[in-house]
């Protein structure tokens, strides 16, 4: 067994690289506590940009000249840049905070992930299963099927560095893909850059806002940007806005610049949206650089240059007031909802910016769900791509591992051309140990899970492996050989206990989970939901290519058939007339809808039931006596909070 080994010394050797071009590392530091806390005490890295994600109350004490960030707040990292990044598993592996993390790093960065001896790490109980485990189960309860995922990523991936309690200092060279860089442009070749005048990374940056630039200054635009994480896309946005803030919509195409001061007289209007603000961050930062102490952010969300504004408005709060703007900037398009963009072509000039595959949200089910429509819509769209990375080498070995392990590039099978009924199609609940062993089903069952949600997460994946109240349903056409064409995420529900439930009926206590019972103890009021124990649909997705051919009502009928020990099947979504009429014509009822609109989506939650036992059709019955009463309020009140046009889709 080794001593304290100098992990500095391999530290300091792999970031000596960063200035050589070469790829971002992953560097693996696996043992028992006591000697990871020894092999962290002493760091004394050459960088003052580092990270450590973790907790320091619950995993290892970070050095003292590293201040914790906790993975559940790494998305305040966004837009930054690192060299080097600890990740530290004793505190929990929080797969949406690896993602976003990971994406900080730049050519020649080292990640280091410390976890507990690989042969002991399911073992371990991971803090992350403390937010998996719901009422009434506990840690124990949580499986380890993630973690179990994780070993085999790691036991295949040649490329990164093992530093274990059991092995000897690992020898470092120089990695023979590197490829030399030019000054500043981290990792990229000369060839590629040499044409890019600043503030460009790469040519294929600058490539593309000048094709933007082109576009923007027609009367009318569309444009569609698609990326891989890491490629510049969210800076190029921010270096379109400066352009035009400081040259105005309708001057001549000129390079970038960098001190003409001049500013355009006609008043520009832009306006910014994503998902949330911290998603704009790049956007901001690009802008705030190239226009300096000129730009003014007065008040908040609004960035003023001469007589030129640019205003950041959230997608929901933007669909509804429909603000005049020369121009609207969508960022992370993939992660908001396919009726609220198309609700923003009445805008002359509109940039859709989407990452393809990204903790985010995804540009497969963004291309699938919103596309086709747009085509038929604006078939004079202009799509543009931008593959090179700006911030890591072409075939990043790191950029590979988070793929492989986080199932970033997920999506479901081609299928043949020929349509199947849904007769052809079988339906079985899932093993998800079976999962596990098939990578390839259970890749393409989180695509298709990916696909029809447009929030789906990495962390998505990690409570579809471990949590113990869930089930994971599929159905397979057999039209030449099985091939995965539905499925259903499901989570168990109820019982409570007496005294629980009491608690939740008077506000004192909000367990995890047990979404559709809480709601109508604490909301509706309802005690006989206590005692009943059902199944809510979490996520329900059928292939693009065999939709609208009953599949998904034949899997929720197979589900409820084969379920013989529940009460009720629930669910629980943002309100739309499109999921309304695949819902009630399966017998689901409004049992609550929320007065509050989602600020990405724009929708109102609704909780819809289906008894299929005796108790449960009484449990549904008073939900829906308690929604009518709800509705009729509503529509008395005659607010606007809720329209009355989302009010009259309810058949109660």
């Amino acid at each position: 067994m080794n001593s304290i080994q100098p992990l500095s010394d391999i530290i300091v050797s792999l970031l000596n690289l960063v200035r050589k071009g070469a790829p971002r590392q992953l560097l693996l530091v696996s043992g028992g506590r006591q000697w990871c806390q020894q092999q962290v005490s002493g760091l004394n890295c050459p960088t003052t940009r580092i990270l450590w994600i973790g907790d320091a109350g619950v995993g290892l004490v970070p050095p003292a000249q590293l201040k914790p960030v906790s993975a559940k707040q790494t998305h305040q990292l966004l837009g930054q840049e690192s060299e080097c990044v600890f990740f530290d598993c004793w505190s929990g592996f929080n797969p949406n905070g690896f993602g976003q993390v990971s994406g900080t790093l730049i050519a020649g960065g080292v990640l280091v992930l410390i976890t507990p001896t690989l042969s002991a790490w399911q073992a371990f109980n991971d803090p992350e299963y403390e937010h998996i485990a719901v009422e009434p189960y506990g840690v124990a309860d949580v499986g380890r099927r993630f973690i179990r995922h994780l070993q085999g990523c790691i036991a295949c991936d040649t490329d990164l560095i093992q530093f274990t309690e059991e092995t000897p200092l690992p020898q470092l060279c120089r990695p023979k893909d590197a490829v030399t860089p030019v000054a500043g442009t981290h990792g990229q070749p000369e060839a590629e850059t040499s044409s890019c005048s600043a503030p460009f990374r790469t040519a294929d940056q600058e490539r593309t806002v000048k094709q933007c630039l082109q576009a923007v200054r027609q009367s009318r635009a569309v444009l569609v940007l698609t990326a891989d994480r890491g490629r510049g896309k969210s800076a190029a946005l921010g270096i379109l806005a400066a352009v035009l803030m400081r040259k105005g919509i309708t001057a001549p195409e000129q390079d970038i610049p960098n001190t003409d001061s001049s500013v355009n007289r006609d008043r520009l209007d832009i306006i910014l949206t994503a998902p949330s603000r911290g998603a704009v961050q790049s956007v901001i930062a690009m802008l705030e650089r190239l226009l300096s102490a000129e730009l003014r952010e007065h008040p908040r969300d609004l960035w003023i240059y001469g007589e030129n504004r640019l205003r950041f408005m959230l997608p929901d709060q933007l669909s509804r007031q429909q603000p005049d703007a020369d121009l609207l900037l969508i960022d992370e398009a993939a992660a908001i909802p396919a009726p609220v963009l198309l609700s923003l072509l009445d805008y002359r000039r509109v940039i859709f910016a989407s990452t393809l595959h990204g903790y985010e949200g995804t540009g497969q089910g963004f291309a699938v769900r919103f596309m086709p429509t747009l085509d038929r819509r604006v078939p004079e769209r202009q799509l543009l791509s931008m593959q090179q990375p700006v911030r890591w080498a072409e075939g990043d070995p790191l950029e590979r591992f988070t793929y492989r392990a986080l199932l970033l590039d997920a999506e479901p099978v081609t299928l043949a051309a020929t349509p199947a009924q849904w007769g052809g199609v079988s339906f079985r609940k899932l093993d998800r140990d079976d999962l596990i062993a098939d990578s390839d089903m259970l890749k393409q069952l989180f695509g298709l899970l990916i696909l029809a949600h447009y929030r789906t997460t990495p962390g998505d994946l990690r409570i579809l492996l471990d949590s113990p109240n869930i089930e994971v349903w599929a159905g397979f056409s057999e039209e030449e050989e099985p091939t995965l064409v539905a499925t259903a995420l499901l989570a168990y529900e109820g019982p409570i206990n007496h005294g629980l439930a009491e608690a939740i009926m008077a506000g004192t206590r909000r367990p995890k989970g047990q979404l559709i019972p809480q709601t109508l103890l604490a909301h509706c009021h309802i005690p006989e939901a206590a005692g009943c124990r059902g199944l809510r649909v979490m996520r329900i997705a059928v292939h693009p290519q065999r939709q609208r051919r009953g599949i998904g009502t034949a899997l929720l009928q197979a589900i409820e058939q084969a379920s013989t020990d529940i009460d009720w099947l629930g669910t629980s979504f943002g309100a739309t007339a499109e999921l309304l009429s695949f819902w009630q014509p399966f017998g689901f009822r409004l049992q609550r809808l929320g007065y509050n609109r989602d600020k990405v989506s724009g929708t109102h939650a609704a909780v819809m039931l289906r008894g299929v036992s005796p108790a449960g059709i009484v449990l549904q019955e008073k939900g829906t006596d308690k929604a009518s009463l709800q509705l009729k309020r509503l529509a008395l009140q005659g607010t606007g909070q809720i329209s009355s046009d989302l009010l009259s889709l309810f058949a109660l």
